[in-house]
């Protein structure tokens, strides 16, 4: 006998901007597998959900990704000077309220969160949960409430927050709220990573993670603090995945949401990739995660090539070898040129290869980015600027808080990489917009007449 139902719950997004770039609520998707090991039903309201027949079609782009819905909504009291519209992304609150009263009360209602600044977001989601299940406990789990497990307490009506993975301890924290003892012998010690793909009203591409965690140690990044071990899945298993997921749901494209998929490549990418081309040909791969320069050398490169990759962005981050030399380590110039090189002599395009290139990070000048970005074009790929996001618990988050001139440990609204928080007086909003298009201009005078890729191509399921 199955145990009453559970509602995952994937909540709206208050921010300048969203966009959907292959972006599903993979954690709650991995979550719900291990939920139903457990014996129980799951259910997914997806405040996200870009798909929603209520809701008007929106004009989608290729490979699986799109806009969301946008509604204009006041902008927090701290955030009035910014000049840029606010709004919430996702699905109308009424008909969210529609769909939650269609429903059976659950036992129990778990709830995700990304970014430490879209918590707005996530309080007006649990605000409407109490109002239409005021009885039903309210877990909040991912990114916000690991980082910052205090604030949510204060900020966010939820019985308990469940930092980390929590995989190990959900069926205890359950039976702690429901009463409900999970089936004997149905939890496992090992991570999950396989999505309950079944849960969305669409599957336009397959977000497939073929490891967790990652072994480097970057100043900037939080994946260390997030999944403090890394770990690998058997390549047998992905593979099994992706033809299961492919054959069911009838689409191309692949979202890899790895943070590290070249690590210990010639175990572990290079088995994948060729068994993708052997067994899955004519997929399309992109990983808007980033991949490691340092691990791109020629065999890895063909490889991903004949897989059929076709979104890649390389996480340079800056061309300063200085800069990776006091924050980590990840790569160094030359790999980052040899990498490129490697891509380009496997058929790949300018196009397809987006470098990522942090930008606003504390004691960084604009004469360092403006030199990252010729070094990204004069390599043969495309600079794509990330604005650098103060993010709690990691290595730069001191130096984050000296050189900003918002409270951040206060108000994790003061996050958001719109504001560049952390940045130099010379980098600012204007110099990095009028960098852009001086990138696009570029791009536009000089493309690459040569490129073997394909065309972005429409299917059945296509609509981030």
């Amino acid at each position: 006998m199955k145990h009453p139902t559970l509602l995952l719950v994937n909540p709206w997004i208050h921010d300048f901007a969203a966009f959907d770039l292959w972006a599903r609520p993979m954690g709650l998707l991995v979550f719900a597998t291990r939920l139903r090991k457990l014996g129980w039903n799951v259910s997914l309201l997806d405040c996200l959900d870009r798909h929603h027949p209520e809701m008007v079609t929106l004009k989608s782009r290729s490979l699986g990704r799109g806009p969301f819905h946008r509604t204009l909504i006041a902008k927090p009291s701290c955030l009035e000077t910014i000049p840029r519209t606010y709004a919430r992304y996702g699905v109308d609150p009424q008909i969210v309220k529609r769909d939650l009263e269609s429903l059976p009360v659950p036992a129990a209602i778990l709830v995700t969160s990304l970014m430490t600044y879209w918590y707005t977001g996530v309080r007006e989601t649990v605000q409407l949960l109490r109002e239409v299940f005021p009885k039903v406990p309210i877990l909040l789990g991912g990114i916000y409430a690991s980082l910052l497990p205090e604030h949510a307490k204060m900020h966010i009506r939820a019985d308990a927050i469940l930092p980390g993975p929590a995989e190990h301890s959900i069926a205890e924290h359950l039976q702690r709220c429901t009463g409900i003892r999970p089936e004997i012998g149905s939890d496992s010690t090992g991570l999950e990573f396989t999505p309950a793909l079944d849960l969305l009203r669409k599957v336009t591409f397959i977000p497939l993670l073929t490891s967790r965690g990652c072994p480097l140690r970057c100043t900037y990044c939080a994946s260390r603090t997030l999944n403090s071990n890394y770990l690998q899945r058997p390549v047998e298993d992905v593979i099994s995945e992706l033809q299961d997921a492919c054959l069911k749901y009838d689409v191309l494209d692949i979202a890899l949401y790895d943070d590290a998929f070249l690590i210990n490549a010639e175990r572990h990418a290079l088995p994948i990739l060729d068994e993708i081309a052997e067994r899955l040909p004519g997929l399309r791969i992109h990983a808007p995660n980033g991949l490691h320069a340092t691990r791109i050398d020629s065999r890895v490169a063909v490889a991903m090539k004949k897989a059929g990759f076709e979104t890649i962005r390389i996480g340079l981050e800056s061309s300063s070898d200085e800069f990776h030399s006091r924050t980590g380590k990840k790569t160094d110039l030359q790999s980052f040129f040899s990498s490129v090189t490697n891509l380009r002599d496997a058929g790949f395009s300018r196009e397809q290869i987006g470098v990522y290139l942090l930008v606003g990070v504390p004691g960084q000048s604009s004469a360092q980015i403006e030199e990252d970005v010729e070094i990204v074009l004069t390599a043969g790929a495309y600079p794509k600027l990330a604005e650098f996001s103060p993010i709690p618990g990691t290595l730069m988050w001191g130096q984050a808080l000296g050189n900003s001139r918002y409270p951040l440990e206060e108000e994790p609204l003061f996050h958001n990489c719109t504001l560049l928080a952390a940045a130099e007086p010379d980098v600012s909003v204007q110099f990095i917009g009028d960098l852009r298009k001086q990138i696009s201009s570029f791009l536009h005078l000089n493309q690459d007449k040569s490129s073997s890729s394909q065309p972005e191509l429409k299917h059945t399921c296509c609509s981030h």
